[in-house]
């Protein structure tokens, strides 16, 4: 049932069955089925798949996120494209962009040209690769800083107050300041495997039928072998 309280602002968008709380903003936006954002929420420019939760006092910018991923509360988001499954928790920063230090001036381009235009808003141009992208099933804990054009790859975890300036592969575990690998998640084969199966592309009544078995805490070749066949059966049934 869609819900979009009164103190809530829609401008230029798209939304579906969505529950929008106090102060939202949503421009230029494109808000599918399913969605929630909370209380003091600002997002533009950005598209949000199915089942999208942000949580109170977010600013979301230029971004895209897929479907089921969820952000804790005082997330910063720009310039930046999440996957599915993704979980962020409170006070994570994504894909903001850094400053120069090797120029004369370590102020940023754009802000410079907007001072000196008299305040006028001027439109910052982003190129295609300069994304940040957040994979699928990935983990970022709180506080965690995601730096500008860095890639965190399938089923990678952040630790809580990580700086991280370089891509993190797959299912890779990074940590500290700036951010390093501290090991995986699971066994490179098994690793592979996973990366093959990409459960986070199953029909959504195929994830709900095998919730015990992704919830396992516990990745062997036995659950491996498992989800193998459940995403022959599902491609079969395509």
């Amino acid at each position: 049932m869609t819900y979009i309280h009164d103190s809530a602002s829609v401008k230029e968008s798209q939304i579906g069955n969505v529950k929008l709380f106090r102060n939202v903003v949503i421009n230029n936006s494109k808000i599918a089925d399913g969605c929630s954002v909370g209380d003091d929420t600002t997002i533009e420019r950005s598209v949000l798949e199915n089942n999208v939760a942000i949580n109170r006092r977010s600013y979301i910018n230029d971004s895209f996120i897929g479907s089921f991923s969820y952000t804790g509360i005082n997330t910063t988001m720009n310039w930046s494209k999440v996957g599915k499954f993704c979980s962020i928790a409170r006070n994570v920063d994504i894909g903001g962009f850094d400053h120069d230090y090797r120029k004369v001036t370590t102020m940023p381009e754009f802000r410079l040209n907007q001072i000196m235009s008299g305040g006028g808003k001027i439109p910052q141009q982003v190129k295609h690769d300069e994304y940040c992208e957040i994979g699928n099933d990935v983990w970022i804990a709180a506080n965690a800083l995601v730096l500008h054009k860095v890639k965190v790859s399938d089923g990678a975890v952040v630790g809580g107050g990580a700086v991280v300036t370089h891509d993190v592969p797959p299912y890779a575990i990074v940590a500290g300041v700036p951010a390093r690998i501290i090991g995986y998640r699971c066994e490179k084969p098994l690793i592979e495997e996973l990366l093959k199966i990409q459960w986070w592309n199953w029909p959504v009544e195929v994830i709900v039928e095998n919730m015990d078995l992704l919830l396992k805490n516990d990745i062997s070749k036995e659950v491996i072998e498992k989800l193998r066949n459940i995403s022959f059966a599902s491609s079969s049934a395509i």
